[in-house]
């Protein structure tokens, strides 16, 4: 009879110089909260605030390790939502990780009709984050992609309950911004390497009148200077206990056979994504403990794990081999 347990030992066993998957998590944050759509909080300015959407793109990613090396990210664009915030950049040969470099919003070559790569939104598969989004993330072929996206209600009449609504989708050739960061890595497991950072939307919201700016979808004015926040305020930023940021809880998972085993789970879901970012399977966990089959075919997967409240309990590349 096979050990199943064994293989999961053989499978986190790795020497030092060994690839690891890497992975980039930006969490975002409200000020020192987790940040949740349709949650009331109160912003920098005082004023009682709450979101039905936030999603922005990250694009070209670059990691600067072992003496100023670069190593460049494929593929070049994804999208991050308040649910959707962990990155798989790769399984990657690096000693030491210096630095993380990356572009908020979508870069001048994939932007607009004149963009040396662009193509029509059409083309793009539905799971690509270039395809289409909702609420929309695409301004059309003269105008591109709005870079981030925000919109939901803020109190009018200073009785802290928000009631006037206001969109803020930011869009422009020249809009987008490019964050470099000092990063210290966390290593996981003996195959796998987590780059922890979070976005405070509070701080990229900073100065904004929420409560009177009403619908602006534009690339001057206000929805220009959204974007300079990045530049001017720590929106982005590493967290003080990155390097131990990831639950010490004994969870355990695997792949054997075609089989997803896992112990000391909580319940909750069990999200499995293709290396292009795609969603291929889905589960619900009702015990702790327990197996499903997968209807996959051989290859690494990202296999995402998740409480009842959605949030984020582990994240690991897993191999399916077949039987």
């Amino acid at each position: 009879m096979r050990n199943s347990w064994l293989v999961l030992l053989l499978f986190l066993s790795s020497s030092s110089w060994a690839q690891k998957h890497t992975f980039l998590n930006i969490a975002p944050k409200f000020f020192n909260q987790d940040f949740q759509l349709n949650t009331n909080y109160v912003g920098l300015d005082g004023v009682t605030v709450t979101f039905d959407h936030f999603m922005y793109y990250i694009s070209d990613v670059k990691i600067i390790h072992d003496g100023g090396q670069i190593h460049n990210v494929i593929p070049s664009v994804f999208i991050a939502k308040p649910d959707t915030f962990s990155f798989y950049l790769g399984e990657l040969s690096l000693t030491t990780i210096e630095q993380i470099q990356f572009m908020v919003g979508v870069p001048q070559r994939l932007n607009i009709q004149s963009g040396a790569e662009a193509q029509d939104i059409s083309v793009y598969p539905a799971s690509h984050p270039l395809s289409f989004q909702s609420p929309s993330m695409y301004w059309g072929w003269q105008a591109g992609y709005m870079h981030m996206i925000v919109g939901g209600y803020a109190d009018g009449n200073n009785d802290q309950n928000p009631e006037t609504y206001f969109e803020m989708h930011n869009l422009g050739n020249n809009n987008q911004k490019v964050v470099n960061q000092n990063i210290v890595a966390t290593q996981t497991t003996p195959n796998q390497i987590d780059l922890y950072m979070e976005c405070h939307l509070e701080q990229w919201l900073y100065g904004m009148p929420l409560s009177t700016v009403g619908i602006l979808h534009d690339q001057t004015g206000l929805n220009g200077e959204v974007m300079k926040n990045i530049d001017n305020h720590p929106v982005f930023v590493q967290p003080l206990n990155a390097a131990t940021a990831e639950n010490q809880h004994s969870y355990a998972m695997f792949t054997f056979d075609k089989v997803f085993h896992w112990k000391h789970l909580p319940m909750g879901t069990t999200e499995v994504y293709d290396l292009t970012g795609a969603l291929v399977f889905t589960h619900q966990r009702t015990h702790s403990e327990g197996n499903v089959t997968l209807t996959l075919n051989p290859g690494n997967y990202v296999f995402s794990v998740k409480d009842l409240e959605g949030n984020m309990v582990k994240h690991e590349v897993l191999r399916i081999t077949e039987e």
